[in-house]
């Protein structure tokens, strides 16, 4: 698989990453969910910074280890899984009534606890940076602009 250099990621292991990513984020509602320190989270105050730092492609470490791609799940299975957790998680959030709308739900690594409306905004800035990631490998790639 095409890495530009070693310490980059193919095409492959940036979407395991998203997947991974997605998954992350929805068993942090699950683990939350009981937690009796949910009532009580505030959203966390890095969330403007690390929407910033998405839509703008900083170079930045994943902030956690287990967000780290090996490459070796195949295209199909990531397919599949990614589906799996898009449909997960839009049931997860049509569960969620105008009374829970302001409450903590997520908790990000770098971010912090998160609304359902803050996990949107991050998660789709996150798969927007990372499209852009993909679009710049296949440019390296074919060697002209996507």
């Amino acid at each position: 698989l095409y890495k530009s250099a070693p310490d980059r990621w193919s095409i492959l292991q940036v979407l395991q990453h998203v997947v991974l990513s997605d998954e992350g984020m929805r068993r942090t509602e699950s683990e939350l969910r009981d937690h009796p320190l949910r009532d009580i989270l505030q959203p966390g105050k890095m969330y403007h910074v690390v929407k910033d730092v998405l839509e703008k492609d900083v170079p930045v470490d994943v902030p956690h280890p287990s967000l780290n791609p090996d490459g070796q799940t195949n295209i199909e299975d990531l397919r599949s899984k990614w589906q799996n957790e898009r449909q997960a998680m839009a049931a997860l959030l049509e569960s969620v009534g105008k009374e829970h709308h302001k409450c903590v739900m997520f908790s990000h690594a770098a971010a912090g606890p998160l609304t359902a409306q803050q996990m949107l905004d991050i998660a789709l800035a996150h798969t927007d940076t990372h499209l852009r990631q993909i679009k710049r490998i296949l440019t390296e790639i074919r060697g002209r602009p996507v």
